[in-house]
């Protein structure tokens, strides 16, 4: 997650609709294939696979407005740029990127009209773009002044950062999909000038994470790359490599090939079905490129079309799995930690007792657990409801139903009363509530909880011309 770049969110050491192929080629290095692949019980194509009643459909229709709230309320004056976090003092891309696709479900929802969603749009891109000192190669800096877009003297870093830019762009994609018109137009501007291939210098042709200029008041002066580099296939990685290689500028984009040469590491828990795994196991790393990229329609993938020796693999249900066992590591975890139960679960990045943490569980790349003392992120449960929307949902209740010693809500805060939903993260054992909101956990929740409701924002960005060209490319479709 985006609160800075560092080494632990990446790679610090050198059948169809939810059928997952372990179709690993003798000698793929690192998987660990466990048996025959089997079929789940439910699927996106069975229309029972999200299944909402009436209360159920108020109930997040009532979390997602909270969510809309912080996107629409929390912004910068007069460049509408939404805040990184409640309490911090900046703008981050991410959390734009995740502002432009919260307009079109705003508009559907009836909570702000039509107009309104052009005009906030117009003026975020217009923004971005009148600016010189806000970008380089085309890729944004990660934090940006509220106000006026440009350089932000309040963030975390200095650095134009590949990741927080690829949830830009998704934005921004869904977004001028929805609106058309100068929306569309300015969106284009954006996305044409990325220059991907530029990050393109790391071992092997990996990206690397960011540039870092030698003297931050000078863009156009000498700097760096950041020496970390996106190689292995979690959320954050294939969202980035995909419209790296969906560029509309050839000269700009990568070659596909890189995509399925992210490492994919095949392990399981307690002899569960295999999924492909992340660095540290925080849950955004099973959905971040999934509140856009509609894998569900995809099917497993296929390394062996480029040349490379690696597990063909449906993403969509590699999540699925990974979900289902972060949960089962949770409650296998709830005698010792008092958070934690069949229906409160989810570690991911988020704003900690102490500060920023990002808890994780095995089975991972680093074969460590990262508990954080137990603290929940109650985004994390409700973003992977695109995977386990009856598990989400369950959790979703529980989180609402939690009271304090004065029997109110201990984690969600009325947007009446100007809170903006749940809390970004609590622990019972600590007595601690966040008091803080974060956009790029506000953000996914929102958008994986309207994908499956709806579908909207899988069908507006599927329908993107970068989206288009990248599935083309990488001969996603059979």
């Amino acid at each position: 997650m985006m609160s800075t770049l560092r080494p632990s969110r990446a790679d610090k050491l050198p059948a169809h609709l939810g059928f997952f192929v372990l179709a690993v080629v003798a000698g793929a290095a690192s998987a660990q294939p466990s048996g025959p692949a089997a079929v789940p019980k439910a699927s996106p194509a069975d229309p029972a696979f999200y299944s909402f009643t009436d209360a159920d459909q108020r109930l997040l229709e009532r979390v997602q407005y909270a969510c809309f709230e912080f996107f629409w309320k929390e912004v910068g004056q007069p460049a509408s740029l939404a805040k990184d976090r409640h309490k911090g003092p900046t703008s981050s891309i991410a959390a734009v990127g995740f502002q432009l696709s919260s307009l079109p479900i705003g508009v559907e929802h009836g909570w702000i009209k039509r107009h309104q969603g052009v005009k906030r749009a117009e003026t975020v891109l217009a923004t971005l773009l009148g600016r010189q000192d806000n970008k380089k190669f085309g890729v944004y800096l990660h934090f940006l002044d509220l106000n006026t877009g440009g350089l932000g003297r309040e963030g975390y870093e200095v650095v134009a950062s590949t990741v927080d830019h690829a949830l830009l762009m998704a934005g921004v994609m869904t977004a001028g999909e929805y609106f058309g018109g100068q929306v569309a137009e300015l969106g284009n501007r954006l996305v044409n000038s990325t220059n991907w291939r530029a990050f393109a210098v790391g071992p092997n042709g990996y990206l690397s994470m960011g540039w870092k200029p030698d003297d931050a008041e000078h863009l156009d002066g000498s700097g760096e790359f950041l020496k970390w580099h996106w190689s292995n296939s979690s959320d954050e990685e294939r969202l980035i490599y995909f419209l790296a290689s969906g560029s509309p500028t050839p000269a700009y984009a990568i070659d596909p090939e890189m995509y399925f040469r992210l490492r994919r590491t095949m392990k399981h828990h307690d002899g569960g079905q295999p999924f492909a795994v992340a660095w540290s196991g925080p849950l955004f790393n099973y959905f971040f490129s999934h509140c856009w990229i509609d894998f569900r329609a995809l099917g497993p993938d296929h390394p062996s079309r480029f040349g490379v020796n690696a597990p063909s693999i449906d993403w969509f249900e590699n999540s699925r799995r990974a979900v289902l066992t972060h949960r089962q590591r949770c409650i296998e975890a709830a005698g010792r930690f008092g958070t934690l139960s069949a229906d409160r679960w989810g570690l991911s990045a988020c704003v900690g007792r102490d500060g920023y943490i990002v808890p994780g569980t095995r089975p991972n790349l680093s074969d460590q657990d990262e508990w954080g003392e137990g603290t929940v992120a109650p985004y994390a449960a409700a973003s992977s409801i695109m995977f386990t929307p009856k598990e989400s949902l369950a959790a979703i209740r529980a989180f609402m139903d939690l009271k304090d010693a004065a029997g109110k809500p201990l984690v969600w805060r009325d947007p009446k009363a100007g809170g903006f939903g749940f809390a970004d993260a609590f622990n019972l054992d600590q007595g601690y509530v966040s008091d803080d909101y974060v956009g790029i956990d506000q953000g996914p929740m929102l958008l994986a909880i309207e994908n499956a409701r709806t579908g909207l924002i899988w069908k507006l960005f599927m329908e993107h011309h970068v989206a288009q060209r990248a599935v083309k490319r990488l001969k996603l479709k059979r």
